[in-house]
């Protein structure tokens, strides 16, 4: 084998992780959606160090929470990441594989602690607990999960703004399974009522009119391609901002 052989092969198994996030296994257990529970997929404990890391060195007034769609963000994303959300001081808090649960543990064990608290935080999460795993959850239990992240969130910031993205499109099938469970996670998450926060979802750009994948912004079933990212950060960006002025502007100047 050469040694550009080799290293295409390393490069493919490190790509793994995040590709293989939105499958979790048949075999786990079920768990509760707003019980705290590690993570213990086998590419966690690089990926959490990494995060903490960051918790600990960077500035921090945008927190992006989630899973694999969110982890990704620094590595398919990363341009558009780096040019358009590092500037605004953004830590990413997502890890491949994690459900509400998994969440929920991160943030008990980090006890979110950022460097300074964020003036806006980005969750988006679910799409795992719907999953293809044996122990999978209803959208109503996965949406317990995200209010229970939110009120956390609320409780340890309490300036904070809170912008929840209703999940991604599951699957390239309008009439398949994960998508109906999808869409009957955000028709949960849209009934949350919550202070400090907005509730939007902006799938109709990922889509279609009739609700297949639009060319080039899919590389599988679940995950982006980097004109994915693009899309999303064109319309994600200006809310973003829109709360961050609004949080400069309520603060008391000096």
């Amino acid at each position: 084998m050469t040694k550009n052989t080799l290293i295409s092969a390393a490069c493919l198994l490190a790509g793994l992780p995040s590709l293989l996030a939105a499958a979790p296994s048949e075999n786990d257990p079920p768990t509760s959606p707003v019980a705290p529970v590690y993570n213990d997929r086998h590419w966690v404990p690089a990926r959490y160090a990494k995060v903490k890391q960051n918790m600990a060195n960077l500035p921090c007034d945008v927190f992006f929470i989630g899973d694999s769609i969110t982890e990704q963000w620094e590595i398919v994303g990363k341009k558009v990441w780096d040019e358009k959300f590092v500037p605004l001081k953004a830590v990413n808090f997502g890890v491949s594989g994690d459900r509400t649960e998994h969440i929920l543990w991160r943030m008990e064990d980090t006890k979110l602690a950022t460097t300074t608290p964020p003036k806006v935080c980005v969750l988006m999460v679910g799409t795992n607990n719907i999953g293809t795993w044996k122990g999978k959850q209803t959208p109503k239990e996965t949406v317990e999960g995200v209010k229970k992240i939110v009120t956390t969130l609320l409780d340890k910031f309490p300036s904070t703004h809170v912008i929840i993205l209703e999940t991604t499109p599951y699957g390239p099938d309008p009439k398949g399974n994960l998508r109906i469970l999808g869409e009957k996670v955000n028709a949960e998450i849209r009934k949350l009522k919550l202070p400090r926060t907005n509730i939007v979802n902006y799938n109709k750009y990922f889509l279609n009119p009739d609700k297949t994948f639009k060319p080039g912004l899919f590389k599988d079933h679940v995950h982006l391609t980097e004109q994915g990212y693009r899309v999303w950060c064109e319309h994600l960006l200006p809310e973003v901002e829109k709360w961050l002025k609004k949080s400069d502007e309520a603060s008391p100047r000096s």
